[in-house]
């Protein structure tokens, strides 16, 4: 009995972390007005500040997560706390972009070891329960990020961008230590076992010769960056700028989206895992992504129905998880780790990239002349639709790539085919 309760006392040290990983990216979105009004940022640099943050996440999460096993997890996810809230400080006492530009890397570094440190954590002390508590880990930790969000709505929070972020520096100096007293230091039993012969060269060629990785990692990336770059800053941006929104009213329409993800989640891997199979869940909820975002794009909505609409593009966004049914279900058992890694660094390399990006394309005022004129269109043919305005406009020029990244994602997820599916089909096939 006590040695389950060290080890769930351990995951949930590592969900706590991991936790804060997320709210961190929440709290940056719903800080990003004020932010850029204390600091005078174009959207172009606000940009930079978030898809930078996304990109030494991404190069961090690989680097450090590879350490995992051979460093101690007490002392890797520890020190990773301490150079969070060292990110933090700095953040916090930033007067310029190149200062808070620091702050936001050596969070981003700090952070960056948390998912890959609760997974390594279950494996390690929970490994029956694995899937289950993976599933649980990712729904708690958005539903603590909806939550701040939710928050920041109900009560329309406005306040510096300073004090959370040393609040924030605070909290992860008391979650350095507790990580390092509670987290453990045993090794993960898979490690223990030298079974595993496969160079990084080697797991690395079996990834890139094969087609379901590259759908999975296409599928991911598109979904999951646009979770990244639309929910972590441009959501709330948009409100504020093009929609008069306080930030407390962004939030909501924010929080509306995460809870999208967060139920979607759920019933998208119930179905699948019912299914035995992920292809058609994979094309039904992405699917519903599209109808989301050409809603969003053409239509110029009223409050209700903005909300209806971000809750169903993060419920169609949630399908990003089965890329890592994908993986576990065609690649070698040997490449799992490695191939999942690579996958979800994608996601966040693509996120940051989209958030620089759009705020490039909002200070260049690049826009699609035709979805412009669809609107307008749209408009005049239906009485009870609003007629789109100046800032509608401006909105539109930065979603329009949010748009993209979600049809290619859907493409991909068309040429998908699953091996379980065509075995249980093909006797049918036969007798007919």
């Amino acid at each position: 009995m006590a040695e389950e309760k060290k080890r769930y006392t351990a995951w949930i040290f590592a969900l706590i972390f991991f936790a804060a990983s997320i709210s961190n990216s929440i709290l940056f979105a719903l800080l990003s007005p004020n932010l850029a009004a204390e600091l005078d940022l174009s959207h172009h640099a606000l940009g930079i500040l978030g898809g930078y943050y996304f990109i030494a996440y991404s190069i961090g999460q690989l680097a450090l997560g590879s350490l995992l096993g051979p460093i101690s997890p007490r002392y890797l996810l520890g020190v990773s706390a301490i150079f969070a809230a060292s990110g933090c400080a700095i953040f916090a006492s930033s007067h310029s972009f190149g200062s808070a530009l620091a702050g936001q890397l050596l969070i981003a570094l700090g952070l960056s070891s948390s998912f890959l440190g609760v997974v390594y954590v279950i494996g390690r002390d929970l490994p029956s329960r694995f899937s289950l508590m993976v599933a649980i880990s990712q729904g708690l930790s958005n539903f603590a990020a909806a939550s701040l969000s939710l928050l920041f709505g109900v009560f329309d929070v406005e306040v510096s961008f300073r004090e959370p972020y040393f609040a924030a520096t605070l909290f992860l100096l008391c979650l350095a230590i507790l990580l390092f007293l509670f987290i453990g230091s045993r090794q993960n039993s898979v490690n223990t076992i030298p079974t595993e012969k496969s160079s990084l060269a080697g797991k690395l060629k079996l990834c890139v010769k094969s087609r379901p990785f590259w759908l999975a990692f296409v599928f991911y990336s598109c979904l999951f960056g646009v979770i990244v770059a639309y929910l972590d800053l441009w959501d709330i941006q948009f409100q504020v700028a093009f929609f008069r929104k306080t930030p407390g009213e962004s939030a909501l329409f924010n929080t509306a989206a995460s809870l999208g993800i967060i139920i979607g989640s759920f019933i998208v891997g119930a179905w699948s895992q019912h299914r035995g199979d992920y292809v058609i869940p994979a094309r039904v909820f992405s699917f519903s992504a599209i109808i989301a975002v050409a809603i969003l794009l053409s239509i110029h909505l009223p409050d209700f129905w903005t909300l209806a609409a971000n809750f169903l593009l993060g419920f169609g966004l949630s399908s990003a998880i089965l890329s890592l049914t994908i993986v576990q279900s065609e690649l070698p058992k040997k490449v799992h780790a490695f191939a999942s890694a690579l996958i979800v660094t994608g996601g966040f390399i693509l996120g940051g990239i989209i958030q620089t990006l759009i705020g490039l394309s909002l200070d260049q005022d690049i826009e699609f002349a035709y979805i412009r004129s669809l609107s307008d269109l749209l408009a005049n043919f239906f009485d009870s639709v609003q007629q789109p305005t100046e800032g509608f406009y401006k909105y539109q020029a930065g979603f329009q790539l949010i748009g993209i990244i979600v049809i290619v994602g859907c493409i991909s997820s068309l040429l998908l085919s699953s091996k379980k599916l065509l075995k249980r089909r093909s006797p049918k096939i036969g007798n007919s």
